[in-house]
C-alpha cells in the first residue's frame, strides 16, 4: 500500500502495518480494512473510491481517487561555507544532485551570518546560471544571506511521453543538422546546435528527475500513469538518447571550423547518414514497441561497424593522414552511437517481451 510522505523525508520512518485478510459475505472475496490515519489523512469516507494497482513483483499500489494535483513538497538546504564560495563547480553540482533527487524547495543559507554579510558575487551568479540550466526551478527568493529555488512545474506540465518524445526528436534533428554542415561544407555554423543541445540536456535531467522521484514516491509514478517497469526502462531509454547527443556534441565541437575537401565529403556524410537512420529505427522500436525492428537493428549494428572499417582504411590511403586525425575522433563517436542504438534495441526489448 502506498502511503504519502511527509514533506520532510529525512529522518522519517516508513510507516508499516499488517493487516488481518477478512472473508466477504459467501463468496471468496476477502477484504482489509485501511489505516485510519491513512484514511484521515486524504479525508476518504464509506462513499470513497481508491485505485488498486499491481506492479510488475505482485505488490499493489492503492491510490484514493480524489487525489489533489498538489504533490508533497519535498525541502532541502545546502549550507553555504567559504569552500563553496570559492569552488564554482560545488555549488552547481549541490544543486543538480537536490534536483534529481526530487526536492521541490531548494534553500542556500549563511549559518550565522551577520545581518550585513551578503553571498560573493561570483556564486550568486553561478547560483542564477545552474538554476537557469535545470527544466522548471526558479529563485523564488534571493536575499543577501539566503537564496530559495522552487519548482514550478506541475506534474501535468511534467508529462514523460511528451518529454521523452522531444529529446528523441531534438537528437534526431541534430543528427541530420550536423550531416547537413558536413555535406554543405559549412562547419562554422555549429553554435546554434549547441544552444539546442544544452536544451535537451534540461529535458533529459528533468525526465530523470521525475522517473527517480516517481521511484521513490509510488503516489507520484501512479500520477504519471507509469509502472515501476515503465520507468526503469525509460530511464535506460533517455541515458541512451542523451548519451548519443554527447556523442554528437563532441562532434560538432570537433568539426567546427574544418574545411572539407570533395572526396571527404560524401565519404563521412554518407556512413553518418546510415548510423543515424538505424538511431531513428532504435527509437522508434523503443517508443512504439517493433519487436522485428529491435531485433533486425541488433542484427545490423556488426555490418556497420565493418563499414567504418573500410572508410578508415579508404582514409589510410591519402597520403598526410594526419589531416584526417579529426575525422577518425568523429568515425569513433558515430561507433558509440551504434553501440547506443543496440542499447536502446535490446531495453525496447525487454519492454517489449
Amino acid at each position: 500500500m502506498a502511503m504519502s510522505p511527509n514533506n520532510k523525508r529525512k529522518g522519517k520512518k516508513k510507516i508499516s502495518e499488517t493487516r488481518k485478510l477478512v472473508k466477504w459475505g459467501s463468496s471468496e472475496t476477502l477484504i482489509m480494512s485501511l489505516p485510519r490515519a491513512w484514511v484521515k489523512k486524504f479525508h476518504l469516507s464509506k462513499e470513497s473510491e481508491v485505485s488498486v494497482v499491481e506492479n510488475a513483483d505482485g505488490s499493489l499500489l492503492v491510490n484514493p481517487l480524489n487525489l489533489s494535483n498538489d504533490r508533497p513538497r519535498f525541502e532541502s538546504t545546502i549550507p553555504f561555507d567559504d569552500e563553496m564560495g570559492e569552488d564554482d563547480q560545488l555549488i552547481e553540482l549541490e544543486i543538480m544532485t537536490r534536483y534529481l533527487d526530487g526536492s521541490d524547495i531548494i534553500i542556500i543559507e549563511r549559518s550565522g551570518s551577520r545581518g550585513d554579510e551578503k553571498f560573493p558575487t561570483r556564486f550568486s551568479t553561478k547560483v542564477t546560471e545552474s538554476v537557469q540550466n535545470l527544466l522548471g526551478l526558479e529563485i523564488t527568493q534571493f536575499l543577501p544571506s539566503r537564496i530559495q529555488i522552487k519548482d514550478i512545474m506541475s506534474i501535468h506540465e511534467s508529462n514523460i511521453d511528451e518529454l521523452v518524445r522531444i529529446i528523441a526528436n531534438t537528437t534526431i534533428d541534430l543528427f541530420s543538422s550536423l550531416i547537413e554542415l558536413i555535406q554543405n561544407n559549412d562547419l562554422d555554423s555549429v553554435d546554434q546546435l549547441l544552444i539546442a543541445r544544452a536544451q535537451e540536456k534540461k529535458y533529459y535531467l528533468r525526465i530523470l528527475r521525475e522517473l527517480r522521484k516517481g521511484l521513490l514516491v509510488p503516489q507520484s509514478l501512479a500520477r504519471m500513469g507509469l509502472t515501476a517497469q515503465d520507468t526503469v526502462d525509460l530511464a535506460f531509454f533517455i541515458t541512451d538518447i542523451n548519451e548519443t547527443s554527447e556523442e554528437l556534441e563532441f562532434m560538432l565541437k570537433t568539426m567546427k571550423g574544418q574545411k572539407l575537401d570533395e572526396i571527404t565529403i560524401p565519404m563521412i556524410s554518407q556512413f553518418m547518414d546510415e548510423v543515424k537512420n538505424i538511431f531513428m529505427r532504435s527509437v522508434d522500436s523503443f517508443l512504439f514497441r517493433k519487436k522485428k525492428e529491435a531485433i533486425n537493428i541488433i542484427k545490423h549494428v556488426p555490418s556497420l561497424e565493418r563499414k567504418k572499417r573500410m572508410v578508415e582504411n579508404k582514409f589510410d590511403e591519402f597520403p598526410e593522414t594526419e589531416r584526417f586525425v579529426h575525422f577518425q575522433i568523429v568515425l569513433d563517436l558515430n561507433s558509440k552511437v551504434l553501440d547506443q542504438c543496440k542499447s536502446i534495441a535490446l531495453t525496447a526489448l525487454r519492454r517489449i517481451l
